[in-house]
């Protein structure tokens, strides 16, 4: 359920900047703003075949999944919230790429390359696996 909603707040998100702000908005001067971008590549912009990119994330995610799966206890509601933060990012980028054959991107931090919430999904998803490791770690398996 929770995965659902944030795959449909990163859309719509998606969509009201993809049709309301096709330019730059600086909220807090230069520092942060909404500026629409469009990412073709991986991460950063990185550039790869769109058929590679599309394999490599679903294979991606499904690795991700497994290896969260078999390592971590899935019982404390952290190692939950990480998983579900990693999936629902990672299905609304996949979306856009199979949709549109481009990641939309909006939310600019001074310098770091634009972003989306999917993007800070799996970030923030990343961050509670790595800080909460030793919790997470399954003794029983």
């Amino acid at each position: 359920m929770w995965c659902l909603f944030l795959i449909i707040l990163d859309q719509l998100t998606k969509y009201f900047i993809h049709n309301y702000f096709p330019g730059t908005t600086e909220l807090f001067g230069k520092f942060f703003r909404l500026e629409y971008s469009q990412n073709t590549g991986m991460a950063f912009g990185i550039p790869v075949p769109y058929t590679l990119l599309i394999i490599s994330n679903i294979l991606l995610m499904g690795l991700i999944i497994w290896i969260i799966n078999k390592e971590f206890d899935m019982e404390q509601p952290i190692g939950k919230a990480a998983l579900i933060l990693i999936i629902s990012g990672a299905v609304g980028n996949v979306i856009d790429r199979i949709t549109r054959g481009f990641v939309i991107d909006f939310i600019g931090i001074w310098r770091w390359p634009n972003f989306n919430l999917a993007d800070t999904y799996i970030s923030c998803g990343i961050l509670l696996m790595i800080v909460f490791y030793g919790k997470l770690k399954g003794t029983n398996k």
